[in-house]
């Protein structure tokens, strides 16, 4: 549904956004090829690889991804799912840590309501 709303919507966009912008530049380019590659991702006619198992011989084809960072959210879930299982079963387990509390941080009511504090420190005392 998302890239269904994107792909109708980015061409009418960019336009307004160029024809608001006194300097008629819009977005960043690498905002616009960051929606271009999000359209392009996960569709064969735009490249894929062909996968084939080694003990069934059974053959899928898989489309190429964009890899992006930004945009995307199958790919931005990837790389965030890639990233924890690397934390968990590389990082973590190796290194010494443990969960501490900054007794600095406290919550203030200033009437309009809670907001998050952070006490001034001296030199001396960081040190």
């Amino acid at each position: 549904m998302l890239h269904e709303l994107v792909a109708q919507h980015t061409e009418t966009m960019l336009a307004e956004l160029r024809d608001a912008d006194p300097d008629g530049g819009g977005l960043p380019r690498y905002v616009e090829r960051e929606l271009a590659a999000y359209l392009r991702c996960g569709i064969l006619a735009h490249g894929f690889a062909r996968v084939r198992c080694q003990t069934c011989r059974d053959e899928i084809v898989v489309a190429f991804s964009c890899k992006s960072r930004g945009i995307c959210p199958s790919c931005t879930a990837r790389r965030m799912a890639d990233s924890a299982a690397h934390l968990v079963t590389r990082v973590l387990p190796r290194a010494p840590y443990r969960q501490s509390h900054d007794p600095t941080h406290f919550r203030l009511d200033c009437g309009g309501g809670e907001r998050d504090v952070i006490q001034p420190r001296s030199e001396e005392e960081i040190l």
